[in-house]
């Protein structure tokens, strides 16, 4: 059984993703930090942006940001919780696209039917890790992935084959936001 949109959210703040948790702030200013070290942009897409906190940390470093979520509670909290935030009805191309923890939620057709319309420059992401089993092709869930709506688990080199059918080469592994972060760049 899959959480509800409202469900969702209410776990994500008892979880502290939050953008009133200092912790969490914290971790979304230094992923900011990170990639600014890594590439120069101007305009962010934060697709999938949940409670807005990336998409604050970004505008608070001067970055033109542009949040995208399709979840009407998270957009919801976004509007009461975070003033001047740019939410999208529909994603548009910009330098860098963040891109974290959202793949997962979407089909291989989905992913495809979105970088069809928008072909950022850069994308930073990160999805939900896998298991491999002994080396071999299976991967195992996690005990919660089906109630997160978790539909897509691939490995590090999946995800990497997907971004290059797109036209993205892989650039390097990033340690932020997660320690299976990603960082592509737009053949």
């Amino acid at each position: 059984m899959s959480l509800t949109e409202e469900q969702f959210l209410e776990l994500e703040l008892k979880m502290g993703i939050s953008p009133f948790n200092q912790g969490f702030i914290r971790l979304c200013t230094a992923t900011v930090h990170a990639i600014q070290n890594e590439i120069e942009f101007g305009t962010v897409l934060d697709y999938g942006a949940g409670v807005g906190a990336y998409s604050k940390a970004y505008r608070q470093n001067g970055y033109l940001t542009f949040s995208y979520e399709i979840f009407k509670p998270h957009r919801d909290y976004m509007i009461e919780n975070i003033p001047n935030s740019i939410l999208l009805h529909e994603p548009i191309t910009t330098d860098l696209m963040n891109f974290i923890e959202v793949a997962e939620h979407m089909t291989d057709e989905e992913i495809v039917t979105l970088f069809k319309k928008i072909q950022p420059e850069h994308i930073l992401f990160s999805s939900t890790p896998n298991y491999n089993v002994e080396g071999t092709a299976k991967y195992d869930y996690m005990d919660r992935d089906s109630e997160w709506g978790h539909i897509n688990i691939k490995s590090h080199e999946g995800w990497n084959e997907m971004f290059d059918s797109l036209g993205y080469d892989f650039v390097k592994p990033m340690s932020l936001p997660t320690t299976w972060s990603k960082l592509y760049k737009r053949r």
